[in-house]
């Protein structure tokens, strides 16, 4: 069983032109390129999920279609990161 901060390598190819513009970035902002694709990668596992729940919900919905209150559609946009 790994631990819950342990790193492992993760080897990948990416364009040098991509690889060019991430060393810059890096640089000028002062930030380690591991925190920053790990930071990527985070979020974009995070908006995956959201939009697979989004999809499920919808799907959900559509076998029963009813409306929603604006009060419920602020909390779902603010559960979401969204500012009603």
């Amino acid at each position: 069983m790994r631990g819950q901060h342990e790193q492992v390598l993760l080897g990948t190819r990416i364009p040098a032109e991509l690889k060019q513009k991430l060393n810059r970035y890096c640089l000028a902002h002062g930030i380690k390129m591991n925190y920053l694709i790990t930071e990527a990668i985070k979020e974009k596992l995070l908006e995956i999920s959201q939009d697979n729940e989004d999809l499920q919900l919808a799907e959900e919905r559509m076998k029963n279609p009813q409306f929603v209150s604006q009060k419920e559609f602020d909390k779902y946009l603010s559960h979401r990161g969204i500012k009603p």
